[in-house]
């Protein structure tokens, strides 16, 4: 099926989960990895941690 005959009900929350996604890699992930500031890191390892536990809640939730 091409994308044109999709309806945007699907398109947008498929859109949105991708710039969400995005956010959270650069604004997350890439400064665990490459910070040179270990409280920024620390920080930042803190958020993920956050975020992979309230991930894992959700899907327990969801079965």
């Amino acid at each position: 099926m091409p994308i044109d005959y999709l309806p945007t009900a699907v398109i947008i929350p498929g859109v949105m989960g991708f710039v969400i996604l995005v956010l959270l890699y650069a604004g997350v992930v890439l400064p665990t990895i490459w910070s040179r500031r270990p409280e920024r890191r620390k920080a930042a390892h803190r958020t993920l941690d956050m975020l992979l536990k309230a991930r894992r809640g959700l899907r327990r939730i969801g079965q």
